[in-house]
């Protein structure tokens, strides 16, 4: 009888220890194991951005600002982004259209222009300066139009390639907030209040495209990037950041002043443009955009 209870207990034993082992031998999966991951948090390449338009922009003129690191991010920090004044900041729109015709073949950049009385106005530039009959290539007297903010050499551009064509450019690309209503130095058109508009948004969007070949294409985004970094107005971001190569434009008229481009940085590259209006003296205005630009560029 006693044998018979030990071999029962042993029997019973080798069967709870076969379960054991059976259990011990299930994979992780089987038993829905999920690991615990922490969540971090992206930090923003803007998190500070808008207490320094608190800092810096608050003179009481009005400002409006594009910042993008493009090589970092697609993110973009915006503020106060509506239709402005804009001054000789549409010149880029009239490079960027004729580049995008001389790419379609519509039109030949190395072609002749032939100045006429007519043709020369006042305001900024030097080619008003030169003798009536002088010819120069489309490409010369583009260049002129951006590195001096020729308004001569602009109207001959315009009158090249049209206005509505240029509009008809700006509106393709979605340069919603961006229109050419008027020729440089046509004061009827003024008087009659037919301005050019654009915005930072707009502004920036083209400078981030030709920052990453993506306006025309890489042969003639360099052309007109050749031809922002010999910019002649270097008052504001180019004071600001000495040594740096900047490709941008600038644009000034009563009572504004803007710069825009693209500043390139060891510490990474800056699509910037600040719009103004109604500021409180243009001394005073540069001087808070550069220290602006020195704060969200060092």
């Amino acid at each position: 009888m006693i044998r018979k209870f030990f071999v029962a207990l042993t029997a019973i034993a080798v069967i709870f220890t076969s379960a054991c082992v059976s259990e011990e031998k299930l994979p992780v999966e089987e038993k829905n194991v999920q690991p615990t991951v922490p969540t971090v948090k992206a930090q923003s390449l803007f998190e500070d951005t808008q207490s320094k338009v608190a800092q810096y922009l608050n003179d009481g003129t009005e400002y409006a600002v594009y910042l993008a690191y493009p090589a970092k991010s697609t993110e973009t920090f915006i503020y106060n982004s509506h239709p402005m004044r804009s001054a000789s900041m549409i010149k880029v729109f009239i490079l960027a259209t004729v580049m995008d015709k001389a790419n379609r073949g519509e039109i030949d950049i190395n072609e002749t222009l032939t100045l006429r009385g007519s043709d020369k106005v006042g305001g900024a530039g030097i080619l008003a300066g030169y003798s009536s009959g002088t010819q120069l290539t489309l490409r010369e007297v583009m260049e002129l139009m951006i590195t001096h903010s020729d308004n001569t050499a602009t109207n001959m551009v315009i009158d090249r390639v049209g206005m509505d064509a240029i509009n008809d450019y700006i509106k393709s690309q979605g340069y919603n907030d961006t229109i050419l209503r008027r020729k440089m130095m046509d004061y009827d058109a003024i008087y009659a209040g037919r301005e050019n508009f654009s915005s930072v948004r707009d502004l920036g969007t083209f400078f981030n495209r030709l920052y990453n070949y993506e306006c025309v294409n890489e042969q003639y985004d360099k052309i007109m990037l050749d031809f922002l970094v010999k910019q002649t107005d270097t008052d504001c971001f180019p004071a600001a950041l000495p040594g740096k190569q900047i490709a941008h434009k600038t644009g000034a008229l009563d009572g504004l002043y803007d710069d825009g481009g693209i500043i390139y940085s060891d510490g990474g590259d800056a699509v910037l443009v600040i719009m103004t209006e109604n500021f409180t003296g243009e001394y005073n205005t540069i001087q808070h955009m550069k220290a602006f630009a020195r704060a969200v560029i060092n």
